[in-house]
């Protein structure tokens, strides 16, 4: 094997001289690295059995590439059985694999320290040459290994086993090794390297910087493998030049007596008063280079990057540095469909986030796992904060010593790793976990009194979820109620449930509309900040333009079953208006969901769930981005930014529909979670019919950080409006790119609902109706619900809940109800019969109650090319065609079939404005069905 290429560390690290000295030129450093990327050879161990046969004494034949996984070259079991529950591995490899490569260790290494650096992989035992050296099961941090003294100058064998068997760890259903999301690879990815260093080392830097002294504090961990006894002085520099504003701190020297063993050296650095904080706002960050000597001679030197920030509970809410924040966050599930596993270069995740940076993302927990360092080291260039987890989905009892001494040690190495990064704000046991809760406060404990409190700590991510309430130990509660389920939902912190947790799906599904419903009434009784779990989870229909994008180690096996079935079902050709009409739905409610945290005072922030798909555990398409983190073409960033960012406008009204007796009033608010106050401008509004001006004002702003911000009342007499209109209200902040806008409908207060002489309208096909038909007569049919319960789904306004297989069987064995299973409807808006009703072609908030109100009837006997007028999306599973609106010729008569049930809804405004279009529309020559259906047809689908 050719020689490997030695580099070095900085090879230009600064260090310094100072008490009046002048600064040392730039020095080499004396570490060494030998990297160990490029052909492996491999073999496999299925059985298990190259430990007993001593495989280490052995030379493999095949070949690999490392870093990377198994399935990436192409090694293991060719996966043929296709699954719908997530995306499909090309290859599938469970247990050992043995690694094996040639290294040629060069003379300076000498005596030297040596450890091997594996930057992420998964249970792992390690030879040189004949000698076992070590094994280890970390998951969350690199895996090192001392070598020294097993590697002298000239040619070793290395050879690393790898096994991802399950049984080794204990994670639950974590994402760190879930085959719906990152998959259970086999390999080593990131860096992978041998390092050798002098006999005094720099171990480990664990830095906690102090804001209101602008100084860091430092435990510098020496490794003194030579047993030295004397002086030494420890060099330290920190400059920050990351953004245009740049600052170097004063050099400081220290002189150390050391004892001849390893030691921890306690060090304060002041930075100076000019020193620059750390936010999301200023991600001012330092490089901190650091030297130590013995008698002028280098011993060793390293930097590390920090940023000075105090992350802390007020109140309610968070703080940072001296503002208050709000996160606006999404979860990160380890969703990576090319390779199978989480990026570890830095580029990469700088590109994420600043996707999500453009949609008003701030914040990003990742579920059940912890990201390689390149994630950490993007969020505080990008000024994202982080809630890293330990790599677990399962419950802490006494009795399971093993999962907990396991977690013991992720939790440990991650902050051991992690833990000078200014992203890393909290951390938290995992989700969803129940369990022993006096062990879970303990652990949360050690975890703090471990890392010092440089971050914020809980028991895990909407724990105890049952019986809610917040941990002993916690600094925060990410949670989705604060209390038991209520019919009112009087403890929701996020507006969509599903059945097995809400009888209902949740607030947004179970009561009226309104923009100034929020969460003041769960967290008032709170003394700690409160995070709302997995918000939204809205099932957007699959764009199957997507497939050929998967072009890497998983396949879309899944969409294409799903492409299949709706095929299969005769609605194929719809796919795309399925798509863009669920999406359209799903972007509303997100808003929705959104605008209620932020119009919540005092409340901490959300965790979105999410703004990109889920492509395991059924198959949940939830995001408004695709798999890849890739718009859709549901709604652009800027519209995503105008209701979640650190400064939105927000108008408040009881209600979307109102009548011309009404006079419309709402109030605007200017809720301002920025850095700075926002004093002497002011906000214009305007209520726009189609293009032209109907009112506008202006109201004063004088808007504070850190709060919510009433500006005043908007107000307009509606009876100037003659016809059913869809009204756009607009609000700008002058002198910025500021805008919100909201949707109201305005419908005749005294619509005309007198039945016309040529249409009959009826509730059930009764003898009646069918001689109107059979004499060439028009029927208006709502049909009883009672009398069509087994042929129709329930009605449900917001789009199904992440996946509705996954929680059906759930809902069933708990005897609670299953949730209806649609994603919403879609129409077409020039149809006719809403000549007096404006609808978009997906669902709206006027559709409301209408479609609460309705029972899709199931359309699957008709012929495969008939459509209803308003269809129901069902869901990938089931896939029904549903109508709520349609028509058919009957005999000689015209058939309009509504089965939503508007004659009982004559109070509410909507259902009473669609009732009054549909009357026209039967009445008028344009109602002309194309779609012959004999009674016998009709009377089996009713």
């Amino acid at each position: 094997m050719p020689k490997k290429l030695i580099t070095y560390i900085s090879a230009f690290l600064l260090c310094f001289l100072f008490a009046g000295l002048r600064t040392i030129a730039q020095e080499t450093t004396v570490r060494e690295k030998l990297h160990l990327n490029g052909i492996w050879k491999l073999r496999l161990d299925a059985s298990g059995i190259g430990v007993k046969n001593n495989w280490q004494d052995s030379s493999f034949s095949e070949n690999v590439k490392l870093p990377g996984s198994l399935e990436e070259n192409q090694k293991g079991t060719i996966v043929s059985e296709a699954t719908t529950a997530h995306l499909n591995q090309t290859r599938q490899y469970i247990g050992a694999a043995w690694y094996q490569q040639e290294v040629d260790i060069p003379g300076s290494w000498k005596d030297k320290q040596v450890e091997l650096f594996l930057e992420r992989t998964k249970a792992t035992r390690v030879w040189v040459d004949r000698q076992f050296v070590a094994k280890s099961t970390l998951l969350s941090a690199p895996q090192v290994y001392n070598l020294t003294g097993k590697l002298a100058p000239g040619k070793h064998r290395l050879t690393i086993l790898v096994d991802n068997s399950p049984n080794l760890v204990s994670v639950g259903g974590s994402h760190a090794l879930s085959e719906h999301t990152q998959t259970n690879w086999n390999g080593i990815i990131g860096d992978m390297y041998l390092e050798a260093t002098g006999k005094l080392k720099i171990d480990r830097v664990r830095l906690a910087p102090d804001v209101k002294t602008r100084t860091v504090n430092m435990a510098l961990s020496l490794l003194n493998a030579g047993q030295y006894s004397g002086n030494i002085v420890v060099e330290l520099q920190a400059a920050s030049g990351n953004l245009p504003v740049t600052h170097t701190a004063e050099p400081l020297r220290f002189k150390v007596k050391l004892a001849g063993k390893d030691t921890t050296l306690n060090l304060a650095y002041p930075l100076g008063e000019k020193a620059l904080l750390w936010s999301e706002y200023t991600p001012a960050l330092y490089k901190l280079a650091i030297c130590i000597r013995e008698k002028k001679q280098l011993c060793d030197s390293t930097s590390v990057v920090f940023g000075l920030r105090e992350f802390k509970p007020e109140g309610t809410q968070f703080r940072i540095n001296d503002v208050i924040t709000f996160l606006r966050g999404k979860n990160e599930s380890c969703v990576f469909p090319l390779t199978g596993y989480p990026p570890t270069d830095t580029a990469a995740w700088r590109k994420l986030f600043r996707i999500a940076k453009t949609y008003g993302i701030n914040h990003y927990r990742f579920h059940s796992w912890t990201p390689p360092e390149a994630a950490f080291e993007a969020a505080d260039r990008e000024g994202i904060y982080i809630q890293a987890e330990l790599p677990n989905w399962a419950n802490f009892t006494v009795k399971d010593t093993f999962h907990t001494q396991f977690q013991y040690q992720e939790g440990k190495a991650i902050l051991d790793a992690y833990g000078n990064h200014p992203s890393f704000v909290l951390f938290t046991l995992g989700n969803e976990l129940v369990g022993d809760e006096a062990l879970i406060n303990k652990m949360v404990s050690d975890f703090r009194t471990y890392d010092d409190t440089r971050r914020l700590y809980a028991h895990g991510t909407n724990a105890f979820y049952n019986e809610p309430h917040p941990g002993k130990t916690d600094d925060f509660w990410v949670t989705m109620r604060t209390g038991k389920e209520t019919p009112d939902g009087k403890y929701d912190v996020r507006g969509s449930f599903a059945t097995t947790e809400d009888t209902g799906n949740g607030i947004i599904n179970s009561q009226k509309p309104s923009v100034r419903r929020d969460f003041s009434t769960a967290i008032k009784a709170l003394k700690l900040p409160v995070i709302g779990h997995e918000i939204g989870q809205y099932q957007v229909y699959p764009d199957y333009t997507e497939i050929p994008k998967y072009s890497g180690v998983l396949r879309p096996l899944n969409f294409k079953i799903f492409q299949q079935r709706l095929s299969e079902a005769g609605m194929g050709d719809e796919a795309a208006d399925f798509f863009r009409a669920s999406g359209k739905l799903a972007a509303l409610l997100y808003r929705e969901e959104i605008e209620m945290a932020l119009r919540t005072p005092g409340f901490a922030g959300f965790q979105l769930l999410d703004l990109e798909d889920f492509p395991g555990q059924g198959t949940a398409l939830v995001g408004l981005l695709n798999a890849f983190m890739e718009n859709k073409g549901l709604i652009t960033p800027g519209e995503f930014r105008r209701f979640n960012n650190d400064v939105v406008i927000q108008l408040l009204m009881d209600k979307y529909t109102w009548t011309t007796d009404e006079t419309f009033t709402a109030d605007a608010q200017l809720v301002n979670y920025s850095a700075e106050n926002i004093l002497g401008k002011e906000l214009a509004w305007t209520i726009i019919d189609k293009n032209k001006t109907l009112a506008s004002g202006k109201l004063p702003v004088q808007a504070e950080k850190g709060k919510i911000n009433p500006l005043g009342k908007i107000s307009f007499p509606l009876q100037g409006i003659s016809k059913a209109e869809k009204l756009t209200i607009t609000l700008a902040l002058t002198g910025t790119e500021l805008r919100s806008e909201y949707p109201v409908w305005v419908y005749p207060a005294k619509a005309d609902i007198t039945v016309p002489q040529n249409v009959t309208v009826a509730t059930r096909l009764d003898e009646n109706a069918i001689a109107t038909l059979d004499s060439g007569g028009r029927v208006l049919l709502f049909p009883d619900h009672q009398e069509i319960r087994d042929k129709s789904v329930k009605g449900q306004f917001i789009s199904e809940f992440w996946n509705w297989k996954v929680f059906k069987g759930a809902a069933e064995n708990m005897k609670r109800p299953v949730s209806a299973g649609t994603l919403g409807i879609f129409t077409h808006p020039e149809h006719p019969v809403f000549n007096s009703f404006p609808t978009d072609f997906y669902s709206n908030w006027q559709w409301w109650t209408i479609v609460k109100n309705s029972r899709p009837l199931i359309l699957d006997g008709t012929d495969r090319a008939y459509r209803p007028i308003v269809q129901v999306i069902d869901n990938i599973d089931r896939n029904h065609k549903l109508g709520i609106i349609f028509e058919f010729k009957t005999g000689r008569g015209k058939l309009l079939i509504c089965t939503a049930n508007l004659l009982q809804l004559m109070n509410d405004p909507a259902a009473r404005q669609l009732y009054h279009s549909m009357l026209h529309y039967a009445s008028s020559d344009k109602f002309n069905p194309q779609k012959n259906i004999s009674l016998q047809q009709l009377k089996e689908l009713l």
